[in-house]
């Protein structure tokens, strides 16, 4: 019965934080757009929507490790695949695994989503931006893009938070830690993990790092040709159209990812 319980509070709790998020986005747009409010009111309604991202993506990953938690206990000694995902958290060294790999990850998503922004060419305080400073954008843009904070810790260095990007370098990170845990897991049972599964799992780390924008991937290709401020830009316009192809492999490869993986756990399990 507590399993049950904690799952059905997990689940309450993740609808909440998730139909909040979207309920807040909305909203925000509404008064933002078309009928602006007040400009001292809307800087206060900024500040508001970005503290209740913070606090909606927190409750949702609570409720989403809610349910894994009950299913641990439900699944606990069965031989079905969810019961060889779960088993392979039960102790603390998959879960500091998973959550190096997802800082690890997240880090290098934000700089290539210009979630975080390194620019050693350019000097904010020559263009009179002081340092340290922040700077709060209050419309206009659809749904989840907007407020925008850009904060400068230095004069080169600076964190551009754009709601939407946020949450989905969030999901998209602690999927890929995830996988790690689960194929470090698997590689102790077995030296090699099967091809196809580390294929899945690398296409859905690799397109995972698109998932942001395409300016995310314009980024990626300029960096690897060697290309200019100019080619960046036409990377990401000419990579643009495929942004929903980028998401749309991402997510659910990383999703398919931990059944191949519990595949190899379960017939290493079953040779034992």
């Amino acid at each position: 019965m507590g399993g049950q319980a904690t799952r059905e509070s997990g689940f309450r709790i993740l609808l909440v934080g998730s139909l909040s998020l979207v309920i807040a986005f909305i909203i925000y747009s509404r008064l933002s757009g078309a009928n602006p409010v007040p400009a001292a009111q809307l800087s206060g309604l900024a500040s508001a929507m970005l503290a209740i991202t913070a606090a909606s993506m927190a409750a949702a990953l609570y409720g989403a490790y809610l349910i894994f938690r009950s299913e641990q206990e439900r699944m606990a000694g069965g031989a079905g695949l969810m019961s060889f995902i779960t088993g392979a958290f039960g102790g603390r060294s998959s879960w500091k695994i998973m959550v190096a790999a997802t800082i690890g990850y997240g880090v290098f998503f934000s700089f290539l989503s210009q979630i975080l922004v390194f620019r050693p060419d350019v000097s904010f305080t020559e263009k009179g931006i002081p340092v340290p400073s922040a700077e709060l954008i209050q419309c206009c843009g659809a749904p989840g893009y907007m407020p925008m904070l850009t904060v400068y810790f230095t004069d080169h260095f600076l964190v551009l938070v754009i709601p939407v990007n946020l949450i989905l370098a969030a999901v998209v990170s602690i999927m890929v830690g995830f996988n790690v845990a689960l194929s470090i897991h698997a590689y102790r049972l077995r030296k090699a993990v099967q091809a196809k599964t580390s294929l899945v799992g690398g296409i859905g780390a690799a397109t995972g790092l698109f998932v942001g924008c395409p300016t995310c991937a314009g980024s990626m290709v300029s960096a690897i040709l060697g290309l200019g401020v100019v080619g960046a830009g036409a990377g990401a316009s000419a990579l643009a159209p495929f942004q929903t192809a980028f998401i749309a492999a991402s997510i659910p490869a990383l999703a398919i990812a931990p059944f191949l993986l519990a595949k190899s756990i379960r017939s290493v399990s079953m040779c034992k």
